[in-house]
């Protein structure tokens, strides 16, 4: 009588089981892959063979456990199923699959921020690391890894990113800027989708290599703050990249300012008008000054204007009497000065060395033709937070009240500052900037959870051996964690200019503009030992919770949901709830038993 009641509570148990579809990238399986839940093995497939992608259903119930297996080789973690039809597009081998724990970025400067992007796909959620799969000819692809040439080539690009896949046929992959005598050994690439293909409101990506930065997060960490401050700064986000499933490493994809399809999510949100405007891409000299060559600017190919269309700007801001408030004012109708200021409060805030102010270039133009407004374009965020930066360590306190002084071609900022009105409109934008967003107080918490999230991606982007000729520096993977602090020194054929901790800059330049400004700072301290504790948490591995489902769980309940797991014995013994007891032991029970249990049921009860 007890086995049939036990078997009558097992059926009832089995409501709560769920036939879930798993999903994983594995790009170094090479017969099998299975996932074990509870020890009872499932086999998953790969419908596309370029892509590593491998699916399967398998019973399981809320709160159990399950591993992948790759070619017989198990992970050495559990991951637990919280709930749903399906697990998250997950990486083999990753721990968290997406992240719970990092703290947003707050908004400021609210007033007049740009609201007309596209900004939502899930291809930019920081909180998961997409994907991506280039497919193509053997013997091509190998001439661009190995020979680096200009040339470009159709390929199969393919996205994964935490709940889909996209493919995407007859793209055309290139390299950017190959053969350039500074180049990296780890390259920087470009694709565009198929004539009228939009992935995200876009046909044109881009991805940078990060090699400068060992931490890898300043580009990205630029971009973010930068919208954060409520501009059209460019999208981006960390990525895994494959090349015919060789890992290429992790990457900045990022929209190309420069390109139409930028304009066309940031701009228009997806839907540009009929009529579109004239788009410039900024180099050396591309100041604005009236002294200056217009043909600084480079007009995009596609562009139905050319150079020669911004000099009508260039002479009537000559013109302005920025003494006058209403002329300076009336700058509003053709330039959008909101948006410029807020650049430039970013810029100096990072100390971006090779942006406008400084070097006036690295910039851009796009002319709205419909409403006849010229656009500031930022673009290229890697010299930043103290990277390559050639001034001295005491230019991190360097007033931006010398920078016109010390930076006289920055012709638009010196000029709007020379006003008072707007010279107070940049300065309550860089007190907030300050106040808010960009101190330790926030971005330190930020910055640790960022690079913890993406620190096991860094350990395999470190042990790629780039097979490109170029610079490099060999970077080691503590030294991504030492320049959070402070400065590191390239083991490579070149040292690298590393010389400033990522947070060790903003602490520094926190401090300078609160001392500059006389405001309190939102500080925390960023201390020498920091670096020691950090490597030491990377070193030790412990049991850690897998994020299955997109939701805001605590760290705490992951672990106590963790600890909470026994084995089916242990369960059994358990005098808690029998109905839940058993549930996971049903799952592993003949179909055929679950019909005996039902008929069981009704005779216990009689």
């Amino acid at each position: 009588m007890r086995l049939f009641r036990w078997l009558a509570l097992a059926a009832l148990a089995n409501v709560n089981a769920t036939r879930v579809m798993f999903r994983v990238v594995a790009p170094e399986a090479n017969n099998n892959v299975q996932v074990s839940v509870d020890g009872h093995l499932t086999s998953l497939s790969a419908k596309d063979p370029d892509v590593p992608y491998f699916t399967g259903t398998a019973q399981i119930t809320k709160g159990d456990s399950y591993h992948y297996i790759m070619d017989g080789k198990a992970e050495d973690f559990t991951r637990t199923f919280n709930d749903g039809n399906s697990t998250l597009n997950e990486f083999f081998g990753r721990q968290v699959t997406y992240a719970t724990d990092i703290p947003e970025l707050p908004f400021i400067l609210a007033e007049g921020a740009w609201d007309r992007g596209s900004t939502k796909h899930s291809i930019w959620d920081s909180n998961y690391i997409p994907s991506i799969f280039v497919t193509g000819d053997r013997d091509s692809m190998e001439e661009l890894i190995v020979n680096v040439t200009d040339s470009t080539f159709k390929t199969k690009i393919t996205y994964i990113t935490a709940n889909d896949v996209t493919t995407f046929e007859d793209c055309s992959f290139f390299l950017h800027k190959p053969g350039k005598k500074h180049n990296d050994a780890k390259q920087s690439w470009i694709w565009t989708l198929h004539e009228d293909q939009v992935y995200a409101d876009r046909n044109f990506f881009k991805i940078r290599h990060q090699e400068e930065d060992p931490t890898q997060l300043r580009e990205k960490l630029y971009a973010d703050l930068a919208r954060q401050m409520g501009t059209y700064a460019n999208m981006a986000n960390t990525i895994r990249f494959f090349i015919n499933k060789e890992g290429m490493g992790t990457f900045n994809l990022l929209d190309d300012v420069t390109m139409y399809s930028y304009i066309n999510a940031m701009f228009y949100n997806g839907n540009p008008p009929e009529r579109i405007g004239a788009l410039y891409d900024g180099g050396s000299g591309a100041d604005f000054s009236p002294t200056s060559d217009v043909e600084n600017f480079v007009a995009n190919p596609d562009s139905p204007l050319e150079e020669k269309a911004l000099e009508p700007f260039v002479r009537t801001i000559s013109r302005v009497n920025f003494t006058n408030d209403e002329q300076v004012k009336a700058i509003g109708e053709y330039f959008d000065y909101d948006q410029f200021l807020r650049f430039m409060v970013i810029e100096f805030l990072t100390g971006d060395w090779d942006g406008y102010w400084m070097e006036q270039t690295n910039d851009g133009a796009y002319i709205d033709i419909d409403n006849k407004m010229v656009h500031y374009l930022a673009q290229d965020f890697d010299a930043t937070f103290g990277i390559n930066l050639a001034y001295g360590d005491d230019f991190v306190n360097v007033s931006y009240t010398k920078y016109p002084e010390r930076f006289p071609q920055g012709y638009l900022i010196n000029k709007l500052l020379t006003n008072p009105t707007m010279r107070a409109v940049f300065e309550s934008y860089l007190k907030e900037a300050t106040t808010t967003l960009f101190s330790t107080g926030v971005l330190r918490p930020y910055v640790l959870a960022r690079h913890k999230f993406i620190y096991p991606d860094l350990e395999w982007d470190r042990s790629i051996v780039q097979r490109s000729p170029g610079n490099l520096f060999g970077w080691t993977i503590d030294q991504t964690v030492e320049n959070l602090y402070e400065g590191v020194t390239a083991p490579g054929e070149k040292p690298g200019g590393a010389e400033w901790g990522l947070l060790q800059w903003v602490a520094a330049k926190e401090e300078a503009v609160s001392r500059d400004l006389g405001i309190e700072a939102n500080s925390l301290p960023v201390e020498q030992e920091d670096i020691e504790n950090e490597l030491s948490k990377k070193q030790t591995k412990e049991p850690k919770i897998e994020a299955s489902s997109i939701q805001k769980n605590s760290l705490e309940k992951q672990l106590e949901q963790y600890n909470g797991k026994r084995s089916t014995f242990h369960r059994f013994k358990n005098a808690g709830n029998p109905m839940k007891q058993v549930s996971t032991a049903v799952t592993q029970l003949p179909s055929s038993l679950f019909l005996i249990a039902a008929f069981v049921t009704l005779f216990a009860i009689c």
